[in-house]
């Protein structure tokens, strides 16, 4: 293969960049990146390098950030470079090494990007890459936009060696003394693409040697498959899901209507963490009445309700806070709640009064906790709110956004649903304090 003639077919082929465009490589010190530096060198493409020393191998990672940058500084080719302490990150995060490293390193090119007016980043995936992770997609239980693999272009992010075996990368590299370092623990199989990439492609190879031209040929597939798959879920989305209150709402009437509506499901939450397999359960539960069925994951909640199905994203931690006086604005979530006294302008939806003079200062509004009881309008005996919200049928994650209102310890508001009898307005009210809420975002 004449690597250099068919990385300019390529990259004018999928309309990746041109030379008019400032690049920025990321750049390992490692075989591929080396190659691809040597390429856009040979081309006369304005690029600068990044490189990233995540200090997770001592004294090798430290050889790795000396050799790019000598290596760059004797082109003269711009050089930026900076270090992690990845494992107090991994600590933190309580992710694999691998998702933390790629997260850091992702976050540092967005910033350069944008501080260096950058038009892309530029990374030395290849076909083998390619393979391993239409595999580890697959393995995982990926749906199609996994099985597309890694896209020549996606946004800012450029991968312009997908054309090329690590094998073509091999023997450019030693056809044009090319220098570069090696990672040990590209060695190990202590990582699952480390053991597709050693244990499995090559016993695979053994009996389908044109493998990874082959896994090339299926991304393409898979990425026009994935386009028009997400057009379709797209329009299927606007005809079953809604938002309320930052909640996702999806129809679940509508969605069992559908054809494999499992698979539509997932599509819709997968972005969220949520599996195939938990989106079966979910139609299941719905199916066999099991309302108030929750699924979670570490940033998103999938609530099973009556009639729909709830993807909760918030966390919601309702502060105490004393009012003294008038107006106050107390904020929960993304709904504002204003409290004001106005002269009475009518009943209207999610707007509450109150009798002004039935209120002693200072106000308290905070959580509901266990046993609270006021008495909801039009009755004359006390309610357990607890008993209230069930009555009402009020989901989990609305319970979890009510807070209560109250004067001298006792409740006259259990937001957002019910002011207390006891403090309601009548005809011969002169004074009125107004409660409206504001749904952002």
């Amino acid at each position: 293969m004449n690597l250099l003639k068919e990385f300019q077919t390529y990259v004018a082929k999928e309309g990746l960049f041109e030379p008019k465009h400032k690049l920025l490589l990321a750049i390992s010190g490692g075989l591929d990146s080396m190659v691809l530096l040597h390429l856009l060198e040979r081309l006369n493409y304005q690029v600068s390098c990044a490189h990233v020393n995540f200090q997770l191998r001592g004294e090798e990672s430290m050889a790795d950030a000396l050799f790019v940058k000598e290596y760059c500084h004797s082109l003269h080719i711009p050089f930026f470079e900076t270090s992690f302490e990845t494992k107090k990150y991994i600590l933190e995060s309580g992710e694999g090494t691998q998702e933390t490293a790629r997260k850091l390193r992702y976050h540092w090119f967005n910033e350069l990007l944008n501080a260096h007016s950058f038009d892309f980043v530029l990374t030395a995936h290849h076909a083998n890459d390619q393979a391993e992770t239409i595999l580890f997609n697959l393995f995982r239980g990926a749906g199609a936009r996994g099985l597309s693999g890694i896209l020549p272009k996606n946004n800012q992010l450029v991968r312009p060696l997908l054309f090329a075996t690590k094998l073509d990368l091999e023997a450019y590299a030693q056809n044009n003394c090319i220098p570069y370092r090696s990672d040990s623990s590209n060695n190990t199989d202590d990582y699952d693409r480390n053991f597709i990439r050693h244990q499995i492609i090559p016993k695979v190879l053994e009996i389908k040697p044109g493998l990874i031209g082959t896994m090339e040929q299926n991304a393409k597939i898979m990425q026009a498959t994935a386009h028009y798959f997400q057009e379709q879920i797209s329009s299927i989305k606007k005809s079953i899901c809604s938002s309320t209150n930052g909640n996702l709402i999806i129809d679940a009437n509508k969605l069992i209507d559908l054809p494999f509506p499992a698979y539509v499901l997932f599509e819709i939450i997968q972005t969220y963490g949520f599996n195939i397999s938990q989106c079966q359960q979910a139609l299941e539960a719905f199916k066999s009445n099991n309302i108030g069925a929750i699924f979670k994951e570490k940033n998103a909640r999938f609530l099973v309700d009556r009639t729909c199905f709830m993807l909760h994203t918030q966390t919601n931690i309702i502060q105490e806070a004393t009012i003294h006086s008038l107006p106050f604005i107390y904020q929960v979530g993304n709904v504002s709640y204003t409290i004001e006294e106005s002269p009475f302008s009518g009943f209207e939806e999610d707007v509450w009064w109150l009798n002004y003079s039935a209120l002693t200062f200072p106000l308290t509004a905070r959580a509901i906790t266990h046993g609270d009881r006021f008495i909801p309008l039009g009755l004359n005996h006390h309610q357990k709110i607890s008993d209230y919200l069930i009555n009402k049928k009020v989901n989990l994650f609305a319970k979890e956004e009510a807070w209560v209102l109250t004067s001298e310890e006792q409740i006259c508001f259990l937001a957002p649903f019910q002011i207390s009898d006891a403090f309601k307005i009548t005809s011969s009210i002169q004074q009125f304090v107004k409660i409206s809420i504001k749904k952002e975002g």
